[in-house]
């Protein structure tokens, strides 16, 4: 079941790199669930604040696979 919902988000945001015409949809769908998952996983077990670290990262990543 796990297995399944992260192939949808991955999914999810393979579409939305697509529609934003970048380059190399995969490389950024997978790169964005690799954050979504560190992110769920140290936020998770109180590991450390995610303030001002998620929002930066994911605007590196978009940035630099040039979505629209």
């Amino acid at each position: 079941m796990a297995h399944r919902v992260k192939e949808g988000l991955t999914a999810f945001f393979r579409a939305e790199a697509e529609q934003g015409g970048v380059s190399d949809p995969d490389l950024l769908a997978r790169q964005l669930s690799l954050v979504f998952d560190g992110a769920g996983a140290r936020a998770g077990i109180g590991a450390d604040s995610l303030a001002g670290l998620v929002a930066p990262t994911v605007t590196s990543l978009l940035d630099a696979a040039g979505m629209r």
